[in-house]
């Protein structure tokens, strides 16, 4: 079941990456862009490749909606 992550990765995208991650909601601050997308589990590890292949610093990613009220705290 996909839940909603924000993905933050450092510096802006060049054409390349933009074009690699369209569909995906983008926006940047500063030197920090924001990828933000309902993702499964497989999807997600997916874009993580993806952002490993485009040479793309990982800054954080977390879910910030879906799933939580099935998890046991």
């Amino acid at each position: 079941m996909p839940a909603q992550y924000e993905i933050r990765v450092a510096g802006l995208l060049d054409e390349t990456a933009q074009q690699a991650l369209a569909g995906l909601d983008i926006s940047a601050s500063g030197a920090v862009t924001m990828i933000t997308g309902d993702f499964d589990q497989a999807a997600l590890y997916g874009l993580f490749e993806l952002i490993r292949s485009l040479r793309l610093d990982l800054i954080d990613a977390r879910r910030v909606r879906g799933l939580a009220a099935s998890l046991p705290r």
